[in-house]
């Protein structure tokens, strides 16, 4: 029986981005730590606690863009050091056969936002100028080139929920792939809710389509429905506040807050059940 415990965290190190993706939840968040020792004493205490409900052991550094974060190859490198598995979350649009090698260094797991079969479309929703599909088989290539393991994020919209993704997650060959409906933030995504937002049966008809797709190790594609996400990730902003979104908006608590009472927060039984915990 698998501990229900907290073990992976989200930090959301940055608010910039080079992509304008319409249905980001984080779009309107404060300014970024730059002081590496303030960065330090986080990763730090999330490294040491360790009790009934929380055992953190892997970080996603996700953005924003985290690589727009100026002191981001530090911190990477930083939570390595320390014994996190490391993980980013990335548009991949910086991630290059030049900086592959010494971003493998640090890093553990890559996950590419990928949420469109068609380079055109993902223009639509914002996510590069008409050549993203592209790059990201590039990037897959070199991720697994240079032994990390492949994570795909899929968001799943109005615009894409029809779309078969079978061929380009079988030519991406991944580790993970989570597929999201579109989930609706106050004051993050406000503007494209009536545009991009899918029912739970538009949903329900991706999620059935594809559920016979096998990754690597004949794992599952995991599917995350909005209810699934509300209340079940534990969430950093840049700041190093601790988010909660169980009511549809942001919260931000102290981290030292969080950490005397995680369960106010974060409903761990939701996070296992929504696979939060694998063999990473």
């Amino acid at each position: 029986m698998i501990e229900e415990k907290i073990q992976s965290v989200n930090w959301h190190i940055t608010g910039k981005c080079n992509y304008s993706c319409k249905f980001c939840y984080v779009q309107n968040l404060n300014a970024e730590i730059r002081d590496l020792k303030i960065v330090h004493e986080i990763l730090d205490k999330l490294h040491s606690t360790n009790n009934d409900q929380l055992d953190i052991q892997k970080i996603n550094f996700v953005g924003g863009e985290p690589f727009l974060h100026p002191n981001f190859d530090k911190i990477l490198s930083m939570a390595h050091n320390i014994g996190f598995v490391t993980s980013i979350v990335t548009n991949g649009s910086f991630i290059n056969k030049d900086n592959i090698e010494n971003i493998s260094r640090y890093t553990d797991w890559i996950g590419i936002s990928i949420d469109s079969i068609d380079d055109q479309v993902e223009a639509e929703l914002g996510r590069g100028r008409g050549k993203h599909v592209t790059h990201a088989l590039e990037v897959a290539d070199l991720v697994h080139d240079y032994g990390m393991k492949l994570k795909v994020n899929t968001t799943v919209t109005r615009l894409t929920y029809k779309e078969d993704m079978h061929h380009l997650i079988e030519s991406m060959n991944p580790h993970r792939w989570k597929i999201f409906q579109m989930l609706h933030i106050e004051g993050q995504n406000d503007l494209c809710v009536e545009d991009l937002s899918i029912t739970d049966q538009q949903f329900e008809s991706f999620r059935i389509h594809h559920q016979d797709v096998r990754l690597r190790n004949n794992k599952k594609p995991t599917f995350e429905s909005n209810d699934d996400m509300i209340g079940s990730y534990l969430i950093l902003d840049p700041a190093g506040k601790v988010l909660s979104n169980r009511d549809g908006r942001y919260t931000p608590f102290e981290l030292d807050e969080f950490l005397l009472n995680p369960a106010s927060i974060i409903d761990s039984k939701k996070y296992i059940e929504r696979d939060g915990v694998y063999a990473w």
